[in-house]
């Protein structure tokens, strides 16, 4: 089946640019005009790929990261010239954060094959499992992903906060040490987890930040203990 994208920005030039490119490399392209044509594809239809503008004023971050949580599987490209803005897109499960100048590049270096394909319903509606037995992290697509012990402390307690786990929780019981820069080893930790998670499965970590208090486990998700031994 051929692979499809979607585009919303806001020059003519950078259109024409994203659909030359991706026709070539056999993309079906689709190009919005505003972000709630674009929200009703992503509930009814299934894109591989999206370039989104941040520069426009309705895509914010929190207008891109309900994208991510819509179709967890989406490849997404972010156009943006704001380096301060990119470790947050990166942190909420975009892709690629490029300004204009190098969305020429990023295209052409885009792997179409590696485009993640799409689950079924019954692999997307199946828990994320964290087992206190071996200490893997199990995807929904049942992928045993390898924790070290600083990320199996972190999963299992967003696994088993009902709410947004605070920075300072995490910093006690997981980070430790230098509280000066454990803002930034939290961003860091769990920009890894997405990344080995993305690599290794064809799911994506639903992991949501809260900026001022912390994190969030976005997904449906269990920890599974050892099953007590009969006497």
């Amino acid at each position: 089946m051929k692979k499809t994208a979607g585009i919303l920005v806001n020059q003519r030039n950078l259109e024409a640019l994203c659909v030359n490119t991706l026709n070539k490399k056999n993309l079906s392209v689709t190009v919005f005009s505003d972000s709630k044509s674009l929200f009703q594809s992503l509930i009814d239809e299934h894109l591989h790929l999206l370039i989104i503008d941040s520069s426009i004023e309705t895509e914010t971050i929190d207008m891109i990261e309900r994208y991510r949580m819509l179709r967890p599987q989406l490849y997404i490209i972010v156009l943006g010239d704001n380096a301060n803005m990119q470790g947050q897109f990166i942190e909420i499960g975009c892709n690629v954060y490029t300004h204009e100048q190098g969305l020429d590049h990023q295209l052409n270096i885009l792997e179409i094959d590696h485009l993640p394909q799409h689950h079924t319903y019954d692999e997307l509606i199946d828990m994320w499992r964290l087992s206190n037995v071996d200490y893997h992290l199990y995807t929904p697509c049942h992928k045993k992903i390898k924790l070290t012990v600083r990320e199996f402390k972190f999963l299992k307690l967003l696994f088993e906060s009902e709410k947004v786990l605070s920075k300072d929780m995490i910093k006690e019981h997981v980070i430790g040490g230098d509280y000066f820069t454990s803002d930034h080893r939290i961003a860091l930790l769990v920009a890894r987890l997405r990344k080995k998670v993305n690599t290794e499965s064809v799911h994506d970590l639903p992991i949501k930040p809260d900026y001022t208090n912390g994190y969030l486990f976005a997904g449906r998700c269990i920890v599974k203990h050892p099953t007590p031994k009969r006497l």
